[in-house]
């Protein structure tokens, strides 16, 4: 479409203009709308369905996630609103680490508000929503095509549950869709399937994989196809005191494909209720799910009722077959729907092609990191922790076999917590878009990211990228992801992961920020010691990575830092930059004489340095006006601790030290 023609079709047909539009009130969507919102510019959330939060308020009742650490941002916000809820206050209970990493566990106690009802989400998700005037939702109301203005998506097309058409015209668009449609109709570059086994992907492609052993079975290709992860109606259960209203026998019911079902259900949450998420042979479907990722609305609902046939034969044959009539549909569930959720959980459909895509190594920490740290990401906009959950591709059929059928795998032992780069959520090709939920991410690496807690923060994060770009007049692509880090932690957002390092910590913004930069660093464990005393040494580490210092080493100058010590480069760079106040020993050779100064002779290093004591208020503060004069509030006599030195830096203008 020529300019020209586009600004006529805009004038002919455009019903509404917003800085952000969201398609999708995913769980990623909602984020997204939130972040937006805070920063003041106008946003519209458009959602298909009549409920906030994706999957969240249709079934998925706990959380997915391995430490509570790791959560942050708006997800954590809904977290404390659910506990609050189910009145739950004080100290969370202690729990077990059941990770061989001596943290991790499966983090969704329902007294840390880990557990919820699919109505009392949506309810939150409306409630935080309502707090932002310049946040509008539309619901029921679904897409229908994009408009483009060369290779900008210039808007979205809609029609809602009356058959009204309307055209929304943005500055930018968020694809918060877990199909990606908007994304591959603005023309976003995409996968659809697995890739094929490589160095940086052990457990890509075609794959059998028994969980309890770690091992990959015979018969595994690592070949690419087209499949996609088995999906469900996570249907939420409801236990009767008196007896659960029996569901009629529906079409085509057998009870043999259930013989080697778990012959249960999964968790319990608030109510009395469960979900059912039972696999690989249960209430989800593999295979014939294929056709979802680019299939059309008529398609996706002909599929809709696929999986809902599926979910009822499995609740039949609980009720009827396993004598369960204590088991039903919820009553206070999805009432204008049968009782069964608005949405059918695909855990995978298209994957953008961003300008970052995430592989299995950037999740599992022993393929190209160090020990639990994978590699770090300066340009993190996320962080999530899950293990990398592969479901079958196909229908298990060979029994012989202790594995869940082709496809599936759970590597809980080689996982840890993860950074998300901004680049994955900035498709290719297409300008004034982001899509935080079809990521840019293999599959493998996808299936420890499509968590609802990570893809809160990322639709956050998009939200955030959004209205700065709409602020600053330029694309997402243009924008510096620094600025996107700086809003994302004033919202309380995790963008590194330590063990240690509270939401609330007065130095979390500092140390998050200062650690993105390159600044600090933590410990082996992935601690920060936020509030330990900083040393000497780990002060002169500090100072040259934080201001730049070029490295500088004349010699062997402190007989307690050997040339072996870690912080010797870091010491002796101080050393001559003359920042540790240490009087120089020159001028006590005297004047120069040819007997005694021509040699090379010269004496052992004498000095100590004392690497391993705490450094002192004044000490640091000396230490900081030689590198660059500053004016800095006084401190109190004592020991500086890590999270004090963080705030004087992060408080400092942005600017190197010493270097000619």
């Amino acid at each position: 479409m020529s300019r020209i023609a586009f600004l006529l079709f805009v004038a002919l047909v455009c019903h509404a203009q917003v800085d952000v539009l969201i398609v999708g009130g995913s769980s990623s969507g909602i984020g997204a709308g939130i972040g937006a919102a805070r920063l003041g510019v106008s946003v519209l959330l458009v959602e298909d369905t009549p409920v906030l939060g994706g999957m969240l308020s249709n079934g998925i009742s706990n959380i997915d996630s391995y430490s509570y650490e790791s959560l942050s941002g708006v997800f954590d916000e809904f977290r404390q609103q659910v506990r609050a809820h189910y009145g739950y206050s004080g100290p969370i209970p202690s729990h077990k680490a059941t990770h061989l990493d001596g943290h991790s566990f499966a983090a969704h106690q329902a007294e840390a508000g880990g557990r919820w009802e699919p109505h009392v989400a949506s309810e939150i998700f409306r409630r935080m929503a309502s707090q932002y005037p310049n946040l509008k939702i539309l619901y029921r109301t679904v897409a229908t095509g994009v408009v483009m203005d060369g290779r900008r998506i210039a808007g979205v097309t809609f029609e809602d549950a009356n058959g009204t058409k309307t055209t929304v015209t943005a500055k930018v668009v968020i694809d918060a869709t877990h199909e990606g449609d908007i994304a591959a109709w603005a023309g976003a570059p995409y996968r659809v399937g697995r890739e094929a086994r490589s160095p940086l992907e052990p457990h890509a492609g075609h794959i059998y994989f028994y969980n309890a052993t770690n091992e990959i079975l015979p018969g595994s290709t690592g070949r690419q196809d087209q499949a996609i992860p088995s999906s469900g109606l996570r249907v939420c259960i409801k236990k009767y005191a008196s007896g659960a209203p029996l569901i009629a026998r529906p079409p085509g019911y057998d009870p043999e494909q259930f013989r080697f079902s778990t012959k249960g259900l999964s968790t319990d949450v608030p109510g009395g209720k469960f979900e059912m998420n039972v696999n690989p042979i249960g209430n989800e479907i593999q295979e014939l799910n294929w056709t979802w990722p680019e299939g059309s609305l008529a398609d996706r609902k002909k599929l809709y009722e696929l999986h809902k046939n599926r979910a009822l034969s499995y609740l039949y044959y609980l009720q009827h077959d396993l004598g369960r009539t204590d088991l039903g549909l919820p009553d206070d569930e999805f009432v204008d729907n049968g009782h069964l959720p608005y949405r059918v959980f695909i855990r995978e459909a298209r994957r953008i092609e961003g300008e970052a895509t995430m592989t299995e190594a950037d999740i599992n920490p022993f393929l190209t990191g160090s020990g639990w740290l994978p590699p770090f990401r300066s340009d993190s906009i996320a962080v999530g922790e899950y293990p990398i959950d592969a479901k079958p591709v196909r229908p298990k059929t060979d029994f012989t076999k202790p594995d869940k059928g082709e496809g599936d795998f759970y590597l809980i032992d080689v996982t840890t917590a993860f950074q998300v780069p901004y680049g994955s959520i900035v498709p290719k090709q297409v300008e004034g878009l982001l899509v935080p939920t079809a990521l840019s991410a293999t599959h493998v690496a996808f299936s420890a990211v499509r968590m609802d807690p990570t893809w809160t923060v990322l639709g956050q994060a998009a939200g955030v990228a959004a209205a700065l770009s709409v602020k600053d007049r330029m694309t997402p692509r243009q924008l510096a992801v620094n600025k996107v880090q700086s809003e994302l932690l004033r919202q309380k957002a995790r963008l590194v992961f330590y063990w240690d390092l509270p939401l609330d910590h007065p130095a979390f913004q500092a140390i998050e920020s200062l650690s993105l930069r390159g600044s600090f660093r933590g410990f082996p464990d992935r601690t920060i010691q936020p509030d330990a005393p900083l040393t000497r040494a780990q002060a002169a580490a500090l100072l040259v990575r934080h201001f730049k210092l070029w490295p500088s080493v004349s010699g062997h100058h402190f007989r307690d830092v050997p040339y072996t010590h870690w912080a010797f480069r870091d010491v002796e760079t101080l050393h001559d930059a003359n920042v540790l106040g240490f009087p120089a020993l020159w001028p006590q050779a005297g004047p120069y004489q040819g007997t005694i100064h021509a040699g090379f002779s010269k004496p052992a290093a004498a000095r100590e340095f004392l690497p391993n004591q705490s450094i002192t208020s004044q000490e640091w503060r000396d230490w900081l006006n030689r590198i660059r004069p500053f004016s800095l509030p006084p401190l109190p006599p004592g020991p500086v601790s890590r999270a004090r030195a963080a705030l004087d830096l992060y408080s400092l203008p942005d600017q190197e030290g010493v270097n000619p």
